[in-house]
């Protein structure tokens, strides 16, 4: 019985499958241990395989070689976030993005053992666990001939803080950029710059807020922050009328949340799709406005949210975005 209630469950919303356990994995009285090497897998993905990951064990030179990784490309590594796991929705569509796009390695982080409903606290803490073991994991692809300058590092909620603590656990240099999407906010607001994402955790952190105050962050994070909609939930297509509306009534919890990695993995095929400009509040967006916050022109000048943000970038930036596919509007939209 001891042992069963070790095992995590797959389970489905929808067709949405999550992870689920009767007792949660961590460091801690009552909890079931940790298992490094069984607990985090690291699945590498490509055109060759688009469905069928190969799985790399740190340290284990075989499975490394027997990807189709080539390390001269840049290797874009995503972390998912609570309950999910390496083929729910958020990471299928990022990893379909990339592959659309090509030019790139690609390996999605499974740690859903250690995040399985309804244990979120407990998940909280193996936040800091996965983090340490993928720094790990990172220093290895380095010392197999990847590049540092070329790993981008993207995180989905509770995988924006694993990211950052990737970041504060790396021991060869600082990583060039990390993303966070929407990072998680419950149990980490009063963590300081230690215990959560922080423009320190990398040479570039850009962040995009769209459940800010509820399951995500309601302040700047990063390098540049992104705040489409104003960052703060209803974002559109989100409220329960058009989710009724869509038949899609069981992601009213998550919508505004998961629209993060919507908007990022829809900038993965179209870069430009996503204009913003800087301002110091919502309300200078909304009333056109920013010009006068800014004195310099480089800070009125259109950049974009997603995966053409530029490493130069700081401050806070605001767009506006569809209700539904296509997301972005490819030019700057006034409210």
């Amino acid at each position: 019985m001891a042992a069963l209630a070790c095992i995590t469950f797959t389970m489905f919303m929808g067709r949405n499958p999550f992870s689920a356990t009767i007792t949660p994995k961590g460091n801690c009285e009552g909890c079931c241990p940790i298992n490094l090497r069984e607990d985090i897998a690291f699945f590498s993905f490509s055109r060759h395989n688009p469905k069928f990951p190969n799985r790399i064990f740190l340290g284990n030179d075989e499975s490394l070689r027997k990807t189709h990784m080539n390390s001269n490309l840049t290797t874009v590594i995503y972390v998912h976030g609570f309950t999910e796991q390496a083929n729910s929705k958020a990471a299928t569509t990022i990893k379909k993005a990339y592959l659309y796009r090509g030019g790139v390695n690609l390996i999605v982080v499974d740690w859903s053992p250690l995040c399985a409903f309804p244990w979120y606290s407990h998940a909280v803490l193996n936040t800091r666990v996965v983090g340490q073991y993928l720094a790990h994991f990172i220093e290895y692809l380095v010392s197999k001939g990847f590049r540092l300058s070329k790993i981008h590092l993207i995180g989905f909620s509770l995988g924006a803080e694993i990211a950052g603590f990737t970041g504060k656990n790396l021991r060869i240099g600082k990583l060039p950029r990390i993303t966070g999407l929407d990072p998680a906010f419950p149990l980490y607001m009063f963590s300081g710059k230690k215990g959560h994402l922080a423009p320190t955790d990398a040479e570039f952190v850009d962040v995009i807020h769209t459940d800010a105050g509820v399951f995500g962050f309601p302040v700047p994070l990063g390098h540049a922050d992104f705040f489409p909609n104003g960052g703060y939930p209803t974002q559109p297509g989100c409220s329960i009328r058009e989710l009724l509306q869509t038949n899609l009534i069981t992601r009213m919890m998550a919508c505004s949340h998961d629209r993060a990695w919507e908007y990022f993995a829809e900038s993965v095929i179209n870069p430009t799709g996503f204009p913003s400009v800087a301002c110091n509040t919502y309300e200078s967006f909304t009333n056109g406005t920013c010009i006068r916050d800014f004195a310099y022109r480089e800070k009125r000048e259109v950049q974009y949210m997603g995966i053409a943000a530029k490493k130069r970038l700081q401050g806070t930036f605001y767009l506006a975005t569809r209700p539904s596919p296509p997301f972005g509007y490819n030019k700057i939209y006034k409210p």
